[in-house]
């Protein structure tokens, strides 16, 4: 069930989360307007509503069940009953359109043949990307609180955040990558590939949950988990 909830006590239990809050604001604004002014409106939908969508659902599922909550924020959206913050979506979809975009920079200049093979390599640099933001950031939110990891959580931790979070966030960012690229390099038109990008969210979301679920039980059959 979908709902928005505004929350009255803004700033909750946290440090610097205004801060926080413009400066994601502010650079999801700047690549949105990049992204359009570059490659078009339809493009620009074919970047950022995909992942929006994804991660909603995803960000949903992973408080519901617990594992980690975000208190302190203004708005909040919910489909599968656990409250994510608008703007933590709309990060994620800023970090897919930039590391994908820093991938596909990187990659192009060392491998010219656009195939496959380069999309799985531009994808996973474009995830490798994204697992060095949140070393860097995940630390920093877990100490001001601006989202809190349960303490009952087991396994290995870096700075008292799951290594499995950083393993999702290759996973997901990787495959949405895929994803966004062989729908961007198809031949249909631009009309189409937007309905294609938000169709096939049930595959690459199946996909992903598969995945990252196959990982998580290997670390649990590990003792890692």
């Amino acid at each position: 069930m979908f709902f928005i909830e505004i929350n009255q006590n803004f700033a909750e239990q946290t440090r610097f989360l205004a801060f926080f809050i413009g400066l994601i604001a502010i650079v999801w604004l700047f690549l949105v307007y990049y992204s359009n002014k570059k490659y078009g409106t339809k493009k620009t939908v074919i970047y950022f509503l995909p992942i929006i969508i994804a991660t909603l659902i995803i960000e949903s599922a992973g408080v519901a069940s617990g594992r980690y909550y975000y208190p302190g924020y203004i708005i909040y959206l919910s489909v599968v009953g656990g409250g994510v913050p608008l703007i933590i979506i709309l990060a994620w979809s800023a970090n897919l359109f930039l590391f994908l975009n820093l991938g596909r920079h990187v990659i192009s200049k060392i491998y010219q043949k656009r195939n496959k093979f380069q999309i799985i390599l531009i994808s996973a640099l474009a995830g490798l990307f994204g697992v060095c933001l949140d070393l860097l950031e995940d630390p920093i939110a877990h100490y001001n609180n601006w989202w809190i990891w349960e303490g009952t959580l087991e396994g290995i931790k870096f700075f008292e955040v799951p290594i499995l979070n950083f393993i999702g966030w290759f996973v997901l960012i990787f495959f949405m990558s895929i994803a966004t690229l062989l729908i961007e390099r198809s031949r249909y038109s631009e009309n189409r590939k937007i309905l294609l990008s938000l169709s096939s969210l049930s595959i690459t979301g199946t996909t992903i949950f598969v995945v990252h679920g196959l990982i998580v039980k290997l670390f649990e059959l590990a003792g890692l988990s």
